[in-house]
């Protein structure tokens, strides 16, 4: 199912963030109905660096392609601030569509850009990023690609900002648009209320819970937001569990301690597929 269907499909779409593609696969196996290649993500798998905009577009785009390759949902990606001016933005597009992404959120911070969860965020002009988004939604050939247009205002201009630069964006050429701060359950409402089209949410990590609750599902669908992307969660629970398993190992010298938290082969195997690419060999 194309992504813009499955917009029109669900009510609301929750979306865990993969950082490579065994964790896009181990996501669609659980029956998301979409991957999200999160940035910090890949930025983390890819360079064991921080989300401050170090990786470059044909790095992301690699990953992002892989992972369509290897799934039958749609691929999200996001792009950071479109890696450039308005030329590289126009091929940053064709590059995400030539892999056969989805949709792509591009964000209005100056460049580089730093993780959502970092102080210091800078922005660029209302005016300056609506019309790049504007370049974005023009360079594209096919028109299946969506384009989210992402604020990190809420800082710089509170609440009233958020909503004048997401409406800009939308009647700039933007399908949806995505806040990347906190926000409060009635603040959420507001947005839905006053944002003149799909919104895109970003769940807190626990850190941050006095900031934005941890909302359920059925809270998360009473704010009215279309889609709710947990960044932080495959990666960091894949971190613990890595950190969990080799202290093990290093303490105690063999792995009898943590068996019950390990994949079996098998499980493995189903996760990547290996019967069919067996078939495949013996064809």
């Amino acid at each position: 199912m194309k992504f813009r269907q499955l917009l029109d499909k669900e009510e609301i779409i929750i979306a865990p963030a993969a950082y490579d593609v065994v964790s896009a696969q181990i996501i669609e196996k659980a029956g998301f109905p979409l991957a999200y290649l999160s940035g910090l993500g890949n930025e983390a798998s890819d360079l064991g660096c921080p989300d401050l905009g170090l990786i470059t577009v044909t790095e992301l785009v690699r990953k992002a392609g892989n992972i369509v390759e290897a799934l039958k949902v749609p691929v999200v990606c996001d792009a950071d601030t479109g890696f450039g001016g308005h030329v590289n933005i126009c091929r940053t597009v064709r590059l995400f569509e030539t892999v056969g992404v989805s949709a792509i959120h591009m964000e209005d911070q100056t460049f580089p850009k730093r993780c959502g969860a970092i102080r210091g965020k800078r922005m660029i002009g209302a005016e300056e990023f609506a019309k790049r988004i504007r370049t974005a939604a023009d360079a594209r050939k096919n028109e299946d690609l969506a384009i989210i247009a992402r604020t990190d205002s809420k800082g710089d201009g509170g609440i009233d900002e958020v909503i004048r630069r997401l409406n800009l964006y939308l009647e700039n050429g933007a399908d949806m648009v995505m806040t990347g701060d906190l926000y409060t359950f009635d603040q959420y409402v507001r947005l839905v209320r006053e944002v003149n089209g799909p919104l895109v949410a970003c769940a807190a990590d626990p850190s941050r819970f006095h900031i934005q609750p941890d909302f359920g599902l059925e809270e998360w669908k009473k704010t009215g937001v279309k889609m709710v992307i947990y960044w932080y969660l495959p990666l960091f629970a894949a971190m613990k569990a890595v950190q969990r398993a080799v202290s093990s190992l290093k303490q105690t010298g063999s792995v009898r301690q943590i068996v019950e938290d390990l994949f079996t082969y098998k499980e493995y195997g189903e996760t990547v597929d290996l019967d069919k690419w067996l078939k495949k060999a013996r064809e």
